[in-house]
């Protein structure tokens, strides 16, 4: 019969005695979760400061819709009256 193996988890309290290689992937495995978490606390975030650019939406009779950043063209839409 064979054997299964599991993931070692948080609570690792197996019935039998863990090899040095599996008590070295339960800490590696618990290490690599923890450096992750802290490079998502010191990872830079997007500035806030900058006000978000005004898009305009603007359709015309013919089925073309136009698409304006700051009063400059930025593409056209054919089949789209609204958004």
């Amino acid at each position: 019969m064979q054997e299964i193996t599991w993931m070692p988890g948080r609570m690792h309290g197996l019935a039998r005695q863990q090899s040095l290689r599996g008590w070295l992937a339960i800490l590696l495995l618990s290490a690599g979760g923890r450096l992750i978490s802290w490079a998502w606390r010191v990872a830079p975030t997007a500035r806030r400061d900058e006000p978000a650019a005004a898009m305009e939406f603007h359709a015309d009779a013919d089925g073309t819709g136009r698409v304006y950043v700051d009063g400059r063209l930025q593409g056209t839409l054919t089949g789209v009256q609204r958004l």
